[in-house]
Order: structure tokens, then C-alpha cells, then sequence
């Protein structure tokens, strides 16, 4: 049961919305109910002799602004994150059996830090499905004490973050929920009530400040989750602009250093592009332009500056898009936003010669990423055989990405009688090919189109 200082809201200058009497999860036939979502029988003990190299020691790191181990009187009981009703089971049947491996189980008497390790070894691997269901399995053991704030948070963490990479958002969104309100003042800590008159004495850091023990990565997925998951897509916005007030609350304190300005400055500006990407899946276009061009463009990395350029994009203003990058067009980054401006009013001739020209370019290291586009730009112009030849080289070369593997299989469909087996040599090549950690391994049969 969650304490009672959870439901005790900390001030804030937004409220937050209605939540709708209605939403995408109330439909009458729940997937989360089906039969077919259960544990596999045939799961096995995982060997944790072959976690050598992995400690674990990334699920201590994951914020590098959080709060340092607390102290007992500042300590916080979360055993309502460890409760074996809030994670749902899992299921393979949506992989292709190909692709398809064992849950991973707990070995009896191992310790905690040889499970993190395995753990961390999956996700080397890309093998997420089989990670979430894991990092569940340690959530709920012995391993885990409740008042072990920096290993529950990266563990639920991982969860989420491996159910939404996997395919499964909806049984993220609704385990989201398990943390109720992250403006909690029961998730807020006033450290200066631990120090030492000595400490006081040399103004320790952050001690005017109440800090938050929740590892920010967690706190902004869980705001879309959570939106998702009480069928409120305003609650989305909302909680990106209460964070956002945090984040420039901590970039004005005096006696923030200079690398962690940086992190907060750094926060501020992805919480900008997320807020106008929410408002983009609201259907609010117009709000989403004015958003994005308000954001502050004097600090931008060339990344950002893509990211910019790719919502407008998909709001459809590709004057704006083509500005973002103003006369700058050599970084790689700029020289996507040729030929997706070429896509994106329809000139596919024009774009396949300008993929082309990036292709043959030795010096790209996102050459899979430009070899897909060009295929698109193919297909489209009616060469659909180069199309095909072109994405079946992209996957020998082991470069078998969902969007890839997605578009290849479009292609059987199009230009096969027998694409269904097809698709199954598909995900049985892809099977066999190297781990390489980059990609999720645990493919759903929508990627193959199955």
C-alpha cells in the first residue's frame, strides 16, 4: 500500500487537466486480459556465468543529478513499486518463433549484484522483452530492499523502457500508473535537514532547494506513459511543463556549477521538442508551430536542430523546416533535410538522386538509415525491384532495424505470391545474425508484417 504522504501534492503553477470518463484503454476487449499473456512454461535458469564484464553498476548511474545514497532519516519506503500485481505477465506468441528465446529466471541464492549484471547483459543484447520480464522477476524477489531508492527506480525504469521498445506501450502505460503523482512531496527531499551544523555552516549544495529522488529518465517517460494510461492526453502537456518549471528553477539556483547548468539547459530543451511532439499527437498543429517556434534555437546542437526540422516537417511547414538550419548544410545532420523536404512535396526522382549522393558517401555512418530512405524513394518511383535488392542488402549486411524490416516485408507483399515465406526467411536470417546490442531482438510479428 503506497504511503499517505504520496496523495500530498507539492506547489505548483499548473494544475492538472480532467481526466477523461473515456480513453483507449477502456475498450470492452482489453488485450491486457487475454489468455494468451502469460509467463512461458518452458522458461529455464539462465547461466549467470556468462555475465562476465557486466556488474551492474549502471543501475546505481542513472541520473548523475540524483541524490547520493540517503540517510536513514531521510529514508523512503517503496515497497508499493515491488508488488507482484502491478507488473503484468508476458508473452511471446507475437514473435516470430525464430526469434523467439527463454525467459530468464532468478537463480536461488545468487546475489543481487549477479542478477543486475544479467540484466544488463540483455540489454546489450537488444533482448528487451526478455529484460522487462527479468527486471520484474528482481523487482519482486528478496534481492531488493525497499528503501533502495537508486536500484527500484532504475529496475522500474528498465520495465517501462523495455516494454514501450518491445511493442507493448499499453502494459507500460498502465504499470506507469504504480507511481501516481511524481509531484508527490512524498518524492521530495529536503537534505538540509540531515546536515551537521558544521555542514550548514559551509553552505552545502542544494540544500535550499527540495530535491526530487526520482532519476529524471524516469520521471519524463513516465509523463507520457501516465498520459497514456489514464486516457488524458492533456495530462501529457502537463506534466512536461511542471518538470519544465523545475528544470529553470535549477538552472537560476546560485549555486549550480557550471556542468550542471549544462545537464538542466540540456533537460529544458528536450522537454521543449517533447512537448511540441505531444501536441503534434493531439492534433493541435497549430499550437505545436507557435511551441516550436518559440523554442530557444541559440544553444542548438546540430541534433537538435534535425529534430526541429522533423516536426515541422510532420506539421507540414517545410519553409520553417528548410530555415532551422539556415545556410548551414554541411554537417551530416543538415544534409538529410534535402532530400526529406524532396519527399516531402511529393519530388521522389529528385529525392532518389539526392539519397544516392549520401549512399555513396564512405564518410556516413548512417548509411542503413540513408539506404532504407533511398529504397522508400525507389518503391515510389516505380523500381521495385532496385528497391528490394537495395533493403535485402541492408539486412545481409546486418542492419536489420524494425523500419527496415518493416518496409522490406511491404516489398514481398507487392512484388511476391508466396510473401508470407518470404517473411519467414526473413525473421529466420535475421535470427542468426550477430548480436550487435543496437537493435531489439525481440521483434513483434507487426515488424514483419505477419
Amino acid at each position: 500500500m503506497a504511503s499517505p504522504a504520496l496523495h500530498q501534492r507539492n506547489a505548483s503553477r499548473s494544475s492538472r487537466p480532467r481526466s477523461s470518463t473515456r480513453g483507449p484503454l477502456d475498450v470492452s476487449d482489453d488485450p491486457l486480459s487475454l489468455s494468451s499473456l502469460s509467463i512461458s512454461p518452458s522458461a529455464d535458469k539462465h547461466p549467470l556465468s556468462q555475465t562476465d564484464g557486466f556488474s551492474g553498476s549502471s543501475f546505481h548511474d542513472l541520473d548523475p543529478l540524483a541524490p547520493d545514497d540517503l540517510p536513514e532519516t531521510l529514508g523512503k519506503d517503496l515497497s508499493f513499486l515491488l508488488r507482484n500485481n502491478i507488473f503484468h505477465p508476458l508473452s511471446q506468441v507475437d514473435i516470430p518463433s525464430p526469434l523467439r528465446s527463454e525467459f530468464v529466471v532468478l537463480n536461488p541464492g545468487e546475489p543481487l549484484s549477479s542478477s543486475l549484471g544479467l540484466l544488463e547483459k540483455l540489454l546489450s543484447e537488444g533482448r528487451f522483452l526478455v529484460a522487462a520480464h527479468f527486471a520484474s522477476s528482481i523487482l519482486t524477489s528478496s534481492l531488493i530492499s525497499p528503501t533502495d531508492i537508486k536500484v527500484i527506480f532504475s529496475l522500474f525504469y528498465t520495465r517501462l523502457a523495455c516494454l514501450e521498445l518491445s511493442g507493448n506501450t499499453v502494459l507500460a502505460a498502465q504499470e506507469s500508473k504504480a507511481l501516481e503523482d511524481l509531484n508527490s512531496t512524498f518524492y521530495y527531499i529536503d537534505s538540509s535537514l540531515d546536515d551537521t551544523e558544521a555542514e550548514k555552516q559551509h553552505e552545502k549544495v542544494h540544500t535550499d532547494f527540495p530535491r526530487h529522488i526520482v532519476p529524471w529518465p524516469l520521471r519524463v517517460l513516465a509523463v507520457r506513459l501516465q498520459s497514456i494510461g489514464f486516457g488524458d492526453s492533456r495530462r501529457s502537456i502537463g506534466g512536461l511543463y511542471e518538470i519544465g518549471l523545475e528544470a529553470r528553477s535549477q538552472i537560476m539556483r546560485n549555486d549550480c556549477s557550471d556542468s550542471e547548468r549544462k545537464i538542466w539547459r540540456e533537460r529544458l530543451a528536450d522537454l521543449g521538442i517533447r512537448s511540441v511532439n505531444a501536441l503534434v499527437e493531439m492534433g493541435d498543429l497549430d499550437a505545436a508551430k507557435r511551441s516550436l517556434e518559440s523554442l530557444r534555437a541559440s544553444e542548438d546542437t546540430e541534433a537538435m536542430k534535425l529534430r526541429k526540422s522533423l516536426l515541422f516537417l510532420r506539421i507540414g511547414d517545410l519553409d520553417a523546416a528548410e530555415r532551422v538550419f539556415g545556410d548551414s548544410r554541411e554537417s551530416k545532420e543538415a544534409a538529410l533535410l534535402k532530400p526529406l523536404l524532396s519527399m516531402s512535396e511529393g519530388r521522389y526522382q529528385d529525392a532518389v538522386t539526392e539519397w544516392r549522393a549520401l549512399h555513396e558517401d564512405t564518410q556516413r555512418t548512417d548509411k542503413a538509415l540513408v539506404g532504407q530512405n533511398l529504397a522508400v524513394c525507389l518503391l515510389y518511383s516505380g523500381k521495385l525491384d532496385e528497391a528490394r535488392q537495395l533493403l535485402e542488402d541492408q539486412v545481409s549486411a546486418h542492419h536489420s532495424f524494425g523500419s527496415l524490416i518493416f518496409n522490406l516485408s511491404t516489398v514481398y507483399e507487392l512484388c511476391s505470391d508466396s510473401a508470407g515465406t518470404l517473411k519467414g526467411k526473413l525473421a529466420a536470417t535475421i535470427a542468426e545474425q550477430p548480436v550487435s546490442g543496437q537493435t531489439n531482438l525481440d521483434r513483434p510479428n507487426t515488424d514483419f508484417k505477419l
